[in-house]
């Protein structure tokens, strides 16, 4: 009797990972065409580094995170990577758009981008909401 439970727990955890991962290859394939092309738009306008133009793509949650304070020395450290010009490497996170499924939609890159200053490691998480992708969270930091 245990062994049957154990099969059946085992089939049920195996059909659970292959269904996630089928789902997070859908997931991935359609935000290649959709979100990635938003990471550049993204990148592009606010590698001016100007607080207005950030807080356009900035998602309410992430501007209920950071104060003034806080978000001009963000800027202050991100200017001297200066303008953004290019995405060389961008990876999908399967494990946040699993996660996704018990809530809202998330959608994580990431990668290397290169800026006026040289390659920079990137990671960026969107939330899209009317058809438009607003930044939850990002870090950029020097490539090693």
């Amino acid at each position: 009797m245990q062994i049957h439970t154990l099969r059946i727990i085992v089939a049920l955890l195996l059909t659970s990972v292959v269904m996630l991962y089928f789902y997070t290859d859908r997931e991935k394939s359609y935000y290649t065409k959709a979100a990635e092309p938003a990471v550049a738009q993204i990148l592009t306008e606010i590698s001016s580094w100007e607080k207005q133009k950030l807080l356009l793509h900035l998602a309410p949650e992430a501007k209920q995170t950071i104060n003034d304070e806080q978000l001009d020395e963000l800027l202050k450290l991100y200017r001297g990577f200066g303008r953004f010009q290019s995405i060389q490497e961008l990876n999908f996170s399967r494990t946040v758009s699993a996660f996704s499924l018990v809530g809202e939609k998330r959608i994580n890159y990431s990668g290397i981008a290169k800026f006026d200053a040289g390659l920079v490691s990137l990671n960026i998480t969107l939330i899209e909401r009317g058809g438009f992708f607003l930044v939850y969270n990002f870090t950029l930091a020097k490539a090693k």
